[in-house]
């Protein structure tokens, strides 16, 4: 029993499967609709009976000698792990930095409980964010989670931390001190953010808002654990706000930072 009759649309994908080769050697289908159709038959003529066209010698030099001296060869990206490295090393030398010079009261005053879940949190947040900003720098990678859960999940941990362990301790100078950590935190990420983007800016992002605002965490996760080891303030409120209020700003700015300069990057193409 015969198949269904080819249509047109079939003969172009057996030409597009097969540019080359000939009308008789296509099943007995094939030849019967290109016996039975003026369009498809005069397409075929004109594909057989044309010549591949020819290059010439002098122009391919040309263009060779204008692009080959200009080609230098690329160097692979690094391991994840090794990106990952490298951005907790920063995190690391800036924390230890500013915390040499600011000081490690906070870390005092806190109990054994508080130290052991702050700073377990913190660590694993960086160390995520880290790793998840390493992964971004290859197009090819896949992520198992949207950038948005990297950036929500660790910052709704550290807030349920800090509700769940610090009390809460009236003060009339709420603000100034709750602003004064805050800019601490800031500077702190300030001075974090260049250096990430550094050991980053090799890789390419196919969403670099998402990617500045991990970049911003990861910065202000810093900020945040220079505040944490050096503030003494152990109101809940404080923590939020100077503290934690401090990432969030990261986070803002290195997103709004990252659209602006996608949007800017096109143009001076």
């Amino acid at each position: 029993m015969r198949g269904a009759a080819m249509q047109c649309n079939d003969l172009d994908q057996l030409r597009t499967k097969s540019p080359l080769s000939k009308a008789s050697t296509w099943p007995m289908e094939a030849q019967e609709h290109l016996a039975s159709c003026s369009r498809c038959s005069q397409l075929q003529a004109v594909f057989e009976s044309s010549k591949p066209a020819e290059f010439p010698a002098s122009l391919q030099s040309r263009i060779e000698a204008a692009i080959l001296p200009g080609l230098k060869p690329v160097s692979p990206l690094p391991e994840p792990w090794q990106i990952t490295a490298v951005l907790l090393f920063c995190a690391v030398a800036v924390v230890a930095v500013a915390n040499w010079q600011l000081g490690i009261a906070g870390w005092l005053a806190r109990n054994r409980l508080q130290v052991s879940v702050d700073f377990t949190l913190l660590s694993i947040s960086i160390l995520v964010v880290a790793f998840a900003l390493a992964k971004q720098m290859a197009p090819g990678s896949q992520q198992a989670v949207p950038a948005w859960t990297f950036i929500v999940t660790p910052l709704l941990a550290l807030l349920a931390a800090v509700v769940l362990l610090f009390g809460y301790r009236w003060s009339a100078n709420f603000w100034p001190r709750a602003f004064a950590c805050w800019e601490i935190g800031v500077a702190c990420a300030a001075l974090s953010a260049p250096l990430f983007w550094l050991v980053l800016r090799r890789g390419f992002s196919l969403s670099p808002v998402s990617q500045g605002a991990m970049i911003g965490l990861l910065a202000g996760f810093v900020g945040v654990t220079v505040l944490e080891i050096h503030c003494p303030n152990l109101d809940r409120m404080h923590i939020a706000g100077g503290h934690v209020g401090a990432a969030v700003t990261a986070v803002l700015v290195g997103a709004a930072l990252s659209a602006v300069v996608s949007r800017i990057q096109p143009r001076l193409a």
